[in-house]
């Protein structure tokens, strides 16, 4: 199915937007809706993740239709992101957070830095100065939310333990307070590090 609709995205996207447009506001999200619906349910048919589904309708339209789409759907994404999470954290038990709480923080251990790592290489990249990059890096720590989307997942296909959700949800919120945090010391920091750098370099003899 996957390949399918690639080719189909790759080869006839024009004919996909002229299905889907309209330039009527109500009958263009009636249509983008129900086409993802329809998506969905054929890949759930299939045995294929709904979401994975819908995810390549997105894919099988191109060009300003679905820069338009985008544009059209951006209320609805923020709207059911929030009533998926609200629906995690009705099926996470709060009291099935501290056994797991160990495991969340060894993992929050490495994550952290390798996204500090990954922030600063991405700043470097744009020629950013190492303040930057570490501002950079330092943002991408509280990020962690789709974790949660994946744990979600997981657990609804009864594909891994329920602990699994406690787990993604005992790291998100570790991840969330590490955020902040870092991003209010990552600076002096680092202007601490420069500083120390620049007076452990040998000074210039004058005269040579």
């Amino acid at each position: 199915m996957i390949a399918i609709v690639l080719v189909v995205a790759l080869r006839y996207g024009r004919h996909v937007s002229m299905v889907v447009d309209s330039p009527d506001r109500e009958v263009f999200l009636l249509k983008v809706l129900g086409a993802a619906l329809l998506v969905a349910g054929l890949a759930s048919a299939l045995q294929v993740s709904a979401a994975v589904g819908a995810f390549l309708l997105g894919i099988a339209i191109p060009g300003s239709t679905a820069h338009n789409a985008t544009r059209l759907l951006e209320p609805l994404r923020d709207l059911f992101a929030a009533v998926f999470f609200v629906v995690f954290g009705l099926n996470t038990d709060p009291r099935a957070i501290p056994p797991v709480l160990g495991w969340a923080i060894v993992l929050a251990g490495p994550t952290s830095l390798t996204k500090l790592a990954t922030g600063w290489w991405a700043a470097r990249r744009q020629g950013i100065g190492k303040l930057g990059r570490a501002r950079a890096g330092a943002a991408l720590i509280a990020r962690g939310e789709f974790s949660i989307v994946i744990a979600g997942l997981a657990v609804s296909y009864a594909a891994v333990p329920a602990e699994l959700s406690a787990l993604a949800t005992a790291y998100v919120l570790i991840m969330a307070i590490l955020g902040p945090i870092a991003a209010k010391f990552v600076e002096p920091v680092a202007k601490a590090l420069q500083v120390r750098r620049t007076a452990a370099q040998p000074s210039p003899i004058v005269g040579q």
